[in-house]
């Protein structure tokens, strides 16, 4: 399958998403109300660990920055610097490339139009994005452009 086959996969998979089913979002209130505050309590610190750790990773990878930490998310957008890449044509070519060499899927910044840059979740065990993050560093190191 070629790259943009891939995005327009991913661009069309959205479209069917559109948002939740009117029945869940009935249900949100009585859901929140009945779940402990440990719950959010719990779920906020474990994704502000699992943020810290993308960000260091990321302060470590040359070709890629993150302009913004995130707060109240659970993905982060950042920017793909193409100039320090030898043989990565852009942000679709470079997830394609990471997944096939890297096993690690992130999604490409044109599939929600932000050309050249990427959309990592850290919605994950912290010692998975772990490796995630060293197998991304590790990419960037073998396509880095030679000076």
């Amino acid at each position: 399958m070629f790259p943009m086959q891939v995005v327009e996969r991913i661009k069309k998979y959205f479209d069917l998403l559109g948002g939740p089913p009117t029945f869940i979002q009935a249900a949100v209130p009585q859901i929140i109300a009945n779940t402990e505050e440990t719950f959010f309590n719990k779920t906020i610190d474990n994704l502000r660990h699992t943020a810290d750790i993308c960000c260091t990773e990321i302060k470590d990878i040359p070709c890629i920055v993150c302009p913004y930490r995130p707060e109240g998310s659970m993905a982060m957008m950042v920017k793909l610097n193409l100039s320090l890449l030898e043989d990565i044509s852009d942000d679709i070519d470079f997830c394609f490339k990471l997944a096939k060499e890297e096993s690690v899927i992130i999604l490409p910044g044109t599939a929600v139009g932000l050309k050249d840059w990427l959309r990592i979740t850290f919605a994950a065990d912290p010692c998975a994005l772990g490796e995630g993050m060293k197998r991304i560093k590790s990419f960037c190191q073998r396509h880095a452009r030679k000076l």
